[in-house]
């Protein structure tokens, strides 16, 4: 071999690759769903767009609102705050993935189940995964078989506080059973 030349042997397994980062290359975990699922919750419920927003991909798909991208999310997620100031997010489960329950406070005022938001998470190019996909899925059967929190607790004074705000009253919703 010529001076200053260096013969490389191909790296097969990928164990020298300095640029692979098997954390962020790894598929999200339940818990890393989970854990995305609650900071999701807990921002929805706090009216807090930027916390919201800062667990979902740039180019997160919102198939319901026919769009792809953080922007297209807030604005519909910011369009539900506004059409109904009282709607809350509880951790659920279906069919043992993460996801959430929407309620909203009814006339006899007691919850009931609005919607199922289901979430998806995939690898990025960041520290962590983010949830890449936020869906309502239109499936009444999937919403009354999702294992929900009822909304007491903190959701709950936190829901009836941005009602009691938007709308100036301050209504007695208890879970309906």
């Amino acid at each position: 071999m010529d001076e200053g030349l260096t013969l490389l042997e191909p790296d097969l397994d990928g164990a020298d690759d300095e640029d692979a980062d098997p954390a962020r290359d790894a598929p999200p975990t339940d818990l890393d769903a989970q854990s995305l699922r609650d900071e999701f919750v807990d921002a929805f419920n706090a009216r807090d767009l930027d916390a919201l927003l800062s667990v979902v991909a740039a180019e997160v798909e919102c198939p319901d609102r026919h769009a792809v991208g953080a922007r297209a999310l807030a604005q519909e997620v910011t369009d539900i705050w506004h059409r109904a100031p009282g709607v809350i997010l509880t951790r659920a489960f279906l069919d043992d993935a993460p996801c959430a329950v929407a309620w909203l406070p009814d006339d006899d005022g007691c919850w009931s189940r609005a919607a199922l938001v289901c979430l998806d998470a995939e690898p990025q190019d960041e520290p962590r995964p983010l949830i890449s996909l936020v869906e309502l899925p239109d499936d009444a059967d999937a919403l009354d078989r999702a294992e929900a929190d009822d909304p007491t607790g903190e959701e709950l004074e936190e829901g009836i506080g941005w009602v009691e705000w938007e709308v100036g009253e301050e209504p007695a919703a208890r879970a309906r059973r």
